[in-house]
């Protein structure tokens, strides 16, 4: 039996357990995972299989005899966090597999890594996918049918809103890593009293509490900021839920090609829209139900994992029969493509950041220039203040002077 071993810095959000699981589970293939950091996350925890530092002797084992070892981060493969070469420890014939969770950018800052030439590697499906154009693109893996993915009953007096996020950036603050709590989350407080809906902020707690809180809730506000969509939309909507998130041409005509489908159940939002969108799924129980309805007809349809795993059976296999991995035509127009499917949708992003930038730096002139001006006011205030106690004093000393004459 070919035995792949995965290994990851961190949870990824769940994503590697998931796949480990799912080719477990519908494959020929022999998987375990390996996690070097569980608790990155501090309480915001999730499934597990193998843990480095519990259990090396039985990792340093698989990675002598796997068939393929499947990075889910950049790992050096001599020098390295584990402080083990991988070259060493594996069979001659074992083959090597870079799993891209992140844009390029951002792995270029946290892990200084620069060489995507001439390495076998996959990409999500994902907002990275535009930046690794010559990759082939494979879909998150979510458990549609685990009890904790499936539509639930709701009995809520009002409606219920969730909003998750792992990060406290605002929206400008950051590409791609952020879902813009900063003005997310105060302006679903400022529109729950004024729609007159529950909102809950979900954060720093474990997996299954936070798909028990989404299973329980109506509607489910996602990334409406950056274009991108995540494992935490794709969960609601196999809730059965509706699902605000903002999605740019990139993503759609990415989430299509892969898919292979012609329909997208996201609500497609943005922070201007969110009232209005808001204010028509509250209004409208019929609506929000039937979006629901869709949602999880969708995912059985698309993005049943059964079906999304042989994603990466045909990546293992082009592997073991040393084929080349990767899209078809990827090094033609490469400078267009760059241009036209990422580029050309920083430039829209990166104007509305100058803009909201100028306005912070002007509004923190004119914050300084009131407080300049308050101060002179107090120094005034006082000054007059001092003369008068000083008066009142003078006048005082008068009268008592007066009196002892």
């Amino acid at each position: 039996m070919t035995l792949i071993v995965h290994i990851s810095l961190t949870p990824l959000a769940g994503a590697p357990i998931r796949i480990v699981d799912a080719l477990n589970k519908y494959t020929d293939f022999s998987c375990r995972l390996i996690n070097f950091n569980p608790d990155c996350y501090g309480r915001r925890t999730f499934p597990e299989d193998l843990i480095w530092q519990k259990e090396k002797d039985l990792c340093i084992e698989l990675i002598k005899n796997a068939d393929i070892i499947h990075f889910h981060h950049h790992i050096d493969l001599e020098n390295n966090i584990f402080n083990i070469n991988f070259k060493d420890f594996a069979k001659s014939e074992c083959k090597f597999l870079k799993h891209f969770h992140s844009n390029k950018s951002f792995i270029i800052k946290t892990r200084k890594y620069q060489n995507f030439k001439n390495i076998n590697a996959i990409v999500i499906a994902h907002c990275p996918e535009r930046t690794f154009l010559s990759y082939i693109p494979i879909p998150n893996i979510i458990p549609i049918n685990n009890k904790l993915l499936v539509p639930q009953k709701t009995n809520n007096k009002k409606v219920k809103v969730v909003f998750s996020t792992s990060s406290k950036k605002s929206m400008y603050e950051d590409r791609w890593q952020t879902k813009g709590y900063k003005e997310v989350h105060p302006l679903l407080i400022k529109l729950s009293k004024k729609l007159g809906f529950d909102y809950q902020l979900i954060e720093n707690i474990p997996y299954e509490d936070a798909m028990r809180i989404k299973q329980n809730a109506d509607i489910i506000v996602g990334d409406i900021v950056t274009g991108s969509y995540h494992l935490t939309e794709l969960e609601g909507l196999s809730q059965g839920k509706c699902v605000l998130t903002k999605l740019d041409p990139r993503t759609v005509l990415n989430c299509a090609s892969v898919l292979k489908c012609n329909e997208i159940p996201f609500i497609n939002t943005n922070i201007k829209t969110l009232e209005t969108i808001l204010k028509i799924l509250i209004e409208n129980e019929k609506l929000r139900k039937e979006i629901g309805q869709y949602s999880r007809y969708w995912i059985e349809k698309y993005y049943d994992d059964k079906i999304l795993v042989q994603n990466f059976v045909e990546v293992y296999e082009k592997l073991l029969n040393n084929e080349k991995i990767g899209r078809k035509d990827c090094e033609k127009f490469t400078l267009a493509k760059e241009f036209l499917n990422n580029e050309i949708y920083d430039i829209e992003f990166n104007l509305e950041r100058q803009k909201i930038n100028k306005i912070e730096k002007h509004n923190i002139k004119i914050k300084a220039i009131l407080q300049n001006i308050f101060s002179v006011k107090n120094e005034i205030r006082n000054g007059i203040k001092r003369k008068q106690i000083k008066i009142l004093g003078l006048k005082i000393a008068f009268r008592s002077k007066k009196k002892e004459n």
